[in-house]
């Protein structure tokens, strides 16, 4: 009987099979279930006979005492009869006759009330709890409701009787209570004649809801979104969250906090909305979340031990978390300036969880830390401070207040500061718990963020120092970079005092030496590139120039030589940017371009000359002195260059000198090898680094083709591994073939083997692999947030190039592939770059990719890997789509600086890049989001616009909000629509301007925006529908958000149905009074019932759709009997369409008369019915004979 209540949903094979089975027992019981054998016949129908049963059934012939009724119950029960029981008795009082023990009602009722039904019958639990509520008051259901019970004496006032609003109100708590949601659980697994009182109740709350209040008996949110009032439900729940908040100031320009992560990205959803209208946006913050425990499913082998279990969920949750800690780079480029500035409220750092969330039980499992170093979390930290910081807008060059009126002042950064940050203590070993170094760590990159967003010029002389003092080296990092980042160019003196004493070789030398880190001492190094940055500074420019390649002094700054020659060699760069194609006067002594091939190539040919200039320079310009103790003990390199070291820096320092020069004798000191000698005597990695400053060099000549990234390989190198392919090649042949002549295949292998001999294979391979990436590096350059096609393509296919290095195993691949460390570093070297060609757009190819990329999560990924994959996916929507990235030299000088193709391996590796350096993509960032806004309702509107270029010769046709590319130079707006009054803009002063000017517009009279009226539907000019088909879709689109209803337009009142009129007109007809009166849910019984009136040719009707339509009779003729109006006026179904089914369900019976009088008389029980129709069972249920009695 439970089963035939979700027989729509589960289908009735299981209940046709159960009921069988059922029916062969009770048969074979004899008289003693003489009930249960009809009630049994009945459902099933005829053609039931007991010979289906194997004969093994049969072997034990029962004799008549064995025989014996097996169920306590007086009469046989029936769900169906027990809800038409409870229909048919309510009188007009409201409740049920005392005459209502009938056979299937008494059985149901005693069970229920009494001892209630068990687990496997929860379906028949919850519906006769249901139906008592809405139609029997005096049931013990009903009296238990805690609704009910709650308002008695309210009801007593009104009458003795409960109102069938209040019954209503008590049957939707009681579905929440029982796990319905929504309305669509009731029309899936329920008949239409049980689900239609309950859809019914549903509408007639919706119609007529309680007050919305804050008492703790009103409604809680789900209960209105189950009756389909979403406002209400979300005025509840803003009511709820406000007061929460009710021990604050009232400041009625304060906006409650509606993120629990603090992280933004949920309020991310809204600000993006109207740029990405699908679920990417949400996709996106989804993989870049680290504020919540990670999902953690790890399967457990049976011959595991418990111990081995939990570690090794905590090995798989330690590949999480690393993953995890990685993601903050990205986050920032999403939520990049997508926050208000806040007038008194602290902006909250979101926390990394370092935990998993162990199904199924959703329990939290903390990481194990332990295991992890000590500064496991510094550098995550720091960048989740960043993110954080990154968050708030834009500060105008001018200085002026933000678009809310509000300002970042000195005060509320210093209330930003927290506690824990003045207590650390000016050590930077400090080991203090979690808490207390984990909010000082982000406090540092809060700082940055606000230098690099231009508000951390706010702060005096004396917070800089109380910072420097007291901070830890993620603090001063910030500072030196957030103030340098604020000053950019400006060439600020209290600034560059405060970096220049950070660097020993700047001091003079009466100052004692000071004990700083080397990450310190590159982090003022870059500060200093940015605070002189295109000033040819003469002093800046020869310090940075010997730097590069000074040696080790002490033993402490021998760390991280690499970083520290890689920033002094980037801030060269950029302190001299653009000025190699006319040298600034005073500089022509130093003779860089020749000391930087110097430290590029690392010939010694003229040192004595450079060398004997540096210690004139460091003895008169500073370091200090430098005795036996300064000199370093574990390194002595003699007056010799580690190319290692010096080559990266200068080499990337050469080609910002020379951008977009063209100078070809500078671009030939950068030629690569042609040999294979040359090539060994190369690093590998070098060879990207030359490709890039090549392309700077010769910036016109980068193609956005295939062809060009070939261009860029040496034929040495081609050469080389088509010989490998080759000769895989014929490997796999030979194991597959066999040999025809095994000397003359011997010769040819010998003689292959010779020409590899030749050459290192895994060189060619490592250099092919870093020119690939190097060559779609420069692609991303040039083409950085234009979103050029060509050029994604041709790194989409290299991108999948090396995924397939990474993947396939087969022997012509493994030929082609280098280590793993260079094979993941030009992985993620292809990522960055597709995603600067892309940035901004959330191209759905370029996400995919990357989704697929960042899946992989072993112990081979590194940590540098997982922030490489995280900041693709940063910049692919970077600014929630409203920013881009720019290609000025200055942009490209930040954009080199920040995804420098060298990640770092461990969460605290600065060997090689300093990690904080990788936020300075923000000083490349332009908003570039043309957006319309209504003048009247200040709201933001789509408006078709058509915008003319200058490099293009037909206008680009699109619609605000728009993304606009930052090649673009712009010459004329002109507005497009006949909705809003015309606009014609002179667009060129665009071309100058940080950020595209705000278009506003005003709507004419007698037209709705574009998003209330995309098709133009609801203007004056359209008063009437047309008869027209596709008018009539759109205006069901148009005038219903209601999903079922569109789609039920969509696919059933279309003209694909010819050969059927009478469907289409019924199911048009049916669409447009659910879309009139809102009843989309009535849409599954209106189909259902037409079927059933309208299948002529059914031979036979099933005895579920007789009981489906005497339910819906019997409804019916309840609700007219009932005295209360709301009940019988707000029908779903008419009454006309009910009395139709009815007569159709009388005539599709063709029994004669006389068989049913002798059935109604009781003469025909000791018959076998079931043999003489085979619809007989369903027209005894429908014309209500009782069942045969034991």
């Amino acid at each position: 009987e439970d089963s035939r209540l979700v027989s729509q949903s589960r289908g009735s094979a299981w209940t046709r099979r159960l009921g069988t089975l059922l029916l062969h027992i009770s048969e074979r019981m004899g008289l003693r279930m003489a009930d249960f054998e009809d009630h049994y016949r009945r459902i099933l129908g005829g053609g039931m006979s007991s010979r289906c049963l194997s004969n093994a059934c049969y072997s034990h012939s029962m004799l008549l005492e064995e025989k014996q009724r097996l169920t306590k119950f007086a009469t046989c029960p029936c769900i169906m009869t027990c809800l038409d029981d409870i229909l048919h008795q309510v009188d007009a009082s409201g409740g049920l006759r005392a005459e209502d023990a009938m056979y299937g009602m008494a059985e149901y009722k005693d069970l229920v009330e009494s001892t209630g039904l068990n687990g496997m019958c929860s379906n028949t639990w919850i519906i006769v709890r249901l139906f008592s509520i809405l139609f029997d008051q005096n049931s013990v259901m009903t009296k238990k409701c805690s609704v009910l019970k709650n308002k008695e004496a309210m009801f007593d006032e009104e009458g003795p009787g409960l109102f069938q609003s209040h019954r209503d109100r008590a049957a939707i708590i009681a579905m929440l209570d029982e796990g319905i949601y929504h309305s669509i659980q009731i029309q899936d697994d329920l008949p239409m004649g049980v689900s239609l009182p309950l859809l019914e109740a549903i509408r007639r709350c919706r119609l007529d809801p309680p007050q919305v209040d804050s008492r703790d008996d009103c409604w809680p949110p789900t209960a209105f979104d189950l009756v389909g009032r979403n406002d209400l439900a979300e005025y509840l729940s803003r009511s709820q969250r406000e007061s929460s908040h009710s021990s604050r100031p009232n400041d009625e320009d304060d906006v409650p906090s509606e993120d629990p992560d603090n992280d933004g990205l949920v309020a991310l959803e809204d600000y993006s909305s109207m740029i990405f209208p699908d679920n990417r946006i949400r996709e996106a913050a989804r993989l870049l979340r680290s504020s919540r425990p990670l999902f953690l499913r790890v399967p457990r082998p049976p011959e595991l031990s418990d111990h081995d279990y939990e570690r090794s969920k905590q090995e798989k949750l330690l590949l999480l978390c690393r993953r995890s800690i990685a993601l903050s780079l990205g986050r920032g480029m999403l939520t990049l300036g997508t926050h208000d500035v806040p007038s008194a409220e602290q902006l909250l750092i979101p926390n990394i969880v370092l935990a998993g969330r162990v199904p199924p039980a959703n329990g939290t499992l903390a990481l194990d830390m332990t295991s992890c170093p000590a500064n496991f979390r510094v550098w995550p930290e720091f960048h989740n401070g960043v993110a954080a910081g990154l968050r708030l807008p834009q500060n105008d060059v001018s200085g002026a207040e933000n678009k809310n009126g509000r300002t970042i002042t000195r005060t509320w950064i210093k209330f930003n500061k927290p506690v824990s940050a003045a207590q650390d203590g000016s050590s930077s070993g400090n080991n203090n718990s979690a808490q207390t170094l984990s909010p000082s760590y982000a406090h540092g990159g809060f700082l940055m963020a606000l230098g690099l967003r231009g508000y951390l010029s706010a702060l005096t002389t004396t917070d800089l120092t109380d910072y420097l003092t007291q901070g830890t080296i993620t603090t001063t990092a910030g500072i030196f970079l957030g103030m340098s980042a604020n000053k950019r160019g400006s060439c600020d003196p209290s600034v560059s005092k405060m970096l220049c004493l950070h660097v020993p070789s700047l001091l003079p030398p009466s100052f004692i030496p000071m004990d700083l880190a080397s990450t310190v001492q590159a982090a003022a190094v870059a500060g200093i590139g940015l605070l002189y940055q295109g000033s040819s500074h003469r002093l800046m420019t020869e310090f940075l120039l010997n730097e590069i390649g000074r040696q080790p002094m002490k033993d402490q700054s021998s760390n991280d030589r690499e970083c520290f020659a890689l920033v002094c060699g980037l801030a060269l760069g950029i302190v001299n940017l653009e000025k190699g194609t006319s040298t600034v006067c005073g500089l022509e002594d130093l003779r860089i371009e020749e000391r930087l091939h110097r430290y590029i190539s690392g010939r010694t040919d003229g040192g004595s000359e450079f060398h004997g200039r540096k210690e004139c320079f460091e003895g008169t310009g500073g370091g200090g002195s430098q005795g036996e103790m300064d000199r370093n003990s574990r390194i002595y390199e003699v007056n010799s260059l580690n190319r290692d070291i010096t080559a990266p820096g200068a080499t990337l320092a050469l080609g910002l000198m020379y951008i977009k020069s063209h100078n070809a004798s500078v671009a030939s000191s950068l030629q690569l090898p042609e040999t294979h000698f040359a090539l060994d005597y190369i690093r590998p990695d070098l060879l990207s680094l030359r490709v890039i400053s090549r392309s700077l060099i010769l910036w016109k000549d980068v193609q956005p083709t295939s062809e060009w990234i070939d261009l860029q390989i040496p034929s040495i190198v081609k050469n080389s591994l088509n010989l490998m392919k080759r000769a895989a090649t014929q490997v796999m042949a030979v194991s597959d073939v066999e040999r025809m002549d095994e000397e003359q295949s011997n010769e040819e292998d010998d003689k292959v083997k010779k020409e590899i001999t030749d050459f290192d294979p895994q060189a060619v391979r490592q250099a092919n692999a870093f020119i690939i990436s190097g060559a779609c590096f420069s692609l991303g350059l040039k083409f950085s947030g234009s979103g050029n096609r060509a050029a994604a393509s041709a790194i989409i296919e290299r991108t999948l190039w090396f995924l397939e290095l990474r993947d396939n195993k087969d022997t012509v691949t493994l030929t082609q592939r280098p280590d793993n460390s260079t094979l993941i570093t030009c992985l993620c070297t292809a990522a960055i770059s597709l995603a600067m060609v892309m940035a901004g757009t959330g191209d759905l190819d370029s996400f995919r990719l990357f989704r697929a990329l960042r899946w992989k999560c072993d112990d081979a990924t590194l940590y540098g890997t997982h922030m490489a994959f995280s900041a693709a996916i940063g910049l692919l929507f970077l600014g929630g789509g409203k920013c881009t990235l720019g290609s000025r030299p200055e942009d490209v000088a930040m954009l080199i600086t920040s995804f420098y193709p060298h990640f770092p391996i461990l969460s605290s590796d600065n060997q090689y890049h300093l990690q904080a350096l990788r936020h300075l993509y923000v000083l490349a960032v332009h908003e570039r989001i043309l957006e319309a806004v209504d003048v009247d309702s200040s709201e933001k509107v789509c408006i078709p616009f058509e915008l003319s270029l200058a490099n293009s010769h037909e206008p680009v046709q699109a619609s605000t909000p728009f993304l606009v590319a930052n090649e673009s130079e712009f010459v004329e707006l002109r507005s497009k629509s006949d909705r809003y009054y015309p606009v014609v803009i002179n667009a060129t002063d665009w071309n100058t301007q940080g950020k595209l000017t705000t278009l506003f517009v005003k709507r004419k009279a007698g037209h709705l925006s574009y998003l209330q009226d995309p098709n133009g539907l609801r203007s004056l000019s359209i008063q009437t529908g047309s008869a027209d088909c596709e008018s009539f879709l759109k205006s069901i689109n148009l005038f219903s958000n209601d999903a079922m209803l569109t789609s039920f337009a969509k696919y059933f009142c279309s003209s694909s149905f010819d050969d059927d009129g009478l469907f289409e007109r019924f199911c048009s007809d049916v669409a447009y009074e659910c879309m009139k009166e809102e009843k989309s849910d009535i849409l599954p019984i209106y189909l259902k019932i037409f079927r059933l009136i309208e299948s002529k040719g059914l031979k036979q009707v099933s005895v579920e759709n007789v009981w489906d339509a005497k339910l819906l009779r019997t409804y019916t003729e309840t609700r007219e009997r009932l005295c209360d109006k709301s009940v019988s006026s707000l029908n779903l179904v008419n009454r006309e369409l009910i009395s139709l089914l009815c007569e159709r369900i009388d005539e599709s019976f063709h029994i004669s008369e006389s068989i049913l009088l002798s059935l109604a008389n009781g003469n025909g029980h000791a018959e076998n019915w079931w043999d003489k129709d085979p619809s007989l069972g369903a027209c005894l249920v429908w014309i209500e004979v009782p069942i045969k009695c034991a």
